[in-house]
């Protein structure tokens, strides 16, 4: 396993979850969560020991890497013009011909890593076209993108470099190049973790057209931004996350009173970052339930 090393300029939340996900047994990713059981997805707590994740949830830590190129899956890397910048994207279609939605997913702070790419070709398996652009593209050693940080730490210290509206600008022209592609049906959605969480909840003020947003664990904007936004939101995050849960009911009064879509669920005893480290805590069971969730308000409003 390679090492990796956090400094104080990670997220505390990362922090915290590699320092207990990394005294795992490796391969410990089944979504049941420490006292699920066999219903909920693991033979025993902790998620099982499972070497398999299930076919409609997310990888964890330990199999991400496995589950970063999904074999049943198309997909394709691809450089977006944005500006001067060549936008290094993955991109992941579903399965048949038809027509999909276009969901931009939008990074954690790592960046575009195995866990995001293993992301992608999920929501691409649940039926879209799934899009994930690299924000460090060309700001990588020797002009590399995320896969070219020896550490994720180099990469979360570059991702603080990347503006709010470099993320937009980028996002955007991912956006625009998916709604081009043959199979998109004309209907976009935004989904983003942690940081891209964020961004998903400020991606929808500024694209007035998206169809929806979903935020795994992000903050909201600021009220003058909320007032702008046009999709409807799920928001969808961990009862221990305390950096982000304490302020959501202030958020959920606000969008009520300016008359905006906000569905928020919180999962009890999870932590942030719970899709990642499902074997912490309740992040599990949040898994098991966050995802099937965050899925099927995608379909309700891009099919």
């Amino acid at each position: 396993m390679k090492k990796i090393i956090l400094t104080a300029a990670s997220v505390a939340a990362l922090s915290f979850g590699w320092t207990l996900g990394a005294a795992q047994q490796p391969g410990r990713d089944g979504a049941g969560g420490r006292d699920a059981g066999p219903a909920a997805g693991g033979a025993r707590g902790g998620g099982g020991g499972n070497q398999q994740k299930p076919d409609n949830l997310p990888a964890g830590l330990f199999t991400a890497k496995r589950y970063a190129t999904m074999p049943t899956q198309r997909h394709e890397w691809i450089d977006i013009p944005s500006g001067t910048v060549k936008l290094h994207t993955w991109i992941s279609y579903p399965p048949g011909e038809d027509k999909a939605g276009v969901v931009i997913l939008m990074q954690h702070e790592p960046g575009l890593d195995d866990w995001m790419l293993a992301a992608a070709d999920q929501v691409a398996h649940d039926g879209f076209i799934a899009i994930a652009p690299d924000l460090l593209s060309g700001r990588g050693p020797g002009r590399g993108n995320t896969d070219a940080f020896t550490f994720p730490d180099d990469a979360i210290k570059a991702g603080t470099k990347v503006t709010t509206a470099e993320s937009l600008r980028y996002y955007k022209a991912a956006r625009e190049y998916g709604l081009k592609l043959a199979r998109a049906n004309g209907k976009s959605a935004s989904l983003g973790f942690s940081a891209g969480g964020t961004m998903s909840f400020r991606f929808a003020a500024d694209e007035p057209t998206l169809n929806a947003a979903v935020v795994f664990y992000g903050s909201a904007p600021a009220d003058d931004v909320l007032a702008k936004i046009n999709a409807p939101v799920l928001g969808l995050y961990g009862e221990l996350d305390t950096s982000v849960t304490p302020a959501l009911q202030t958020t959920a009064d606000t969008m009520k009173r300016l008359g905006k879509m906000f569905d928020m669920q919180v999962y009890p005893h999870a932590t942030n970052f719970f899709l990642i480290y499902q074997d912490m805590a309740q992040n599990g069971a949040a898994t098991n339930m966050g995802w099937p969730r965050a899925i099927a308000f995608l379909k309700l409003h891009l099919q």
